[in-house]
């Protein structure tokens, strides 16, 4: 299964295809270091979600004061990343499996000086995705295959292809952290 994940600061948007149709989910972005517990276990409490990865322990919690800042370009290859991304993924209803994801950089870090792609942190961030995240008493997902692309850009391919040649796009990206702005032709 391939889903395509807009991994920003704030939150997580997932889209695949399920049965024919596009699914989406939005997920915030709020992680605290070490794991919490549920005390009530009714179906109107969700239970805790805990992860791990490379021994680090971490709570998704959107009221802890304690939440690992996020809304910045290092984000990009942290652990809280691929943890928000699993946790997304979680909250998907898809049953943990093998998945390929399209990630996406911020533009500042998908080009180098010469706006080309920068194969280094183009690298680093698919090798960051594709680390093991364990779930707490759960089945988590394998992320078989990373492709990353440029923040802003793929908001533009289903308008693309219906440009005529003098046509261009100007995409425009207000993220948590960053400012994308794209001028296609």
């Amino acid at each position: 299964m391939r889903i395509f994940v807009d991994d920003g600061s704030t939150n997580i948007k997932l889209a695949w295809m399920e049965e024919g149709a596009v699914k989406t989910l939005i997920s915030p972005n709020s992680f605290k270091p070490e794991w919490s517990m549920t005390l009530l276990t009714d179906s109107s409490v969700p239970a805790s979600a805990n992860y791990e990865i490379d021994g680090e322990k971490y709570s998704f919690d959107q009221l802890s004061p304690d939440a690992v800042r996020t809304t910045e370009t290092r984000y990009q290859y942290s652990d809280v990343n691929v943890v928000a991304i699993h946790h997304a993924l979680m909250q998907s209803g898809i049953e943990p499996q093998p998945v390929d994801v399209v990630v996406t950089l911020p533009l500042g870090e998908y080009l180098d000086e010469n706006d080309q792609p920068n194969m280094a942190n183009i690298e680093r961030k698919k090798a960051n995705v594709k680390r093991a995240v364990a779930v707490q008493g759960r089945e988590s997902f394998t992320v078989r295959k990373v492709s990353v692309l440029p923040e802003s850009v793929p908001a533009g391919f289903s308008v693309l292809k219906d440009l005529d040649d003098l046509d261009s796009l100007l995409i425009v990206d207000i993220g948590g952290t960053t400012l994308d702005i794209a001028h296609v032709r």
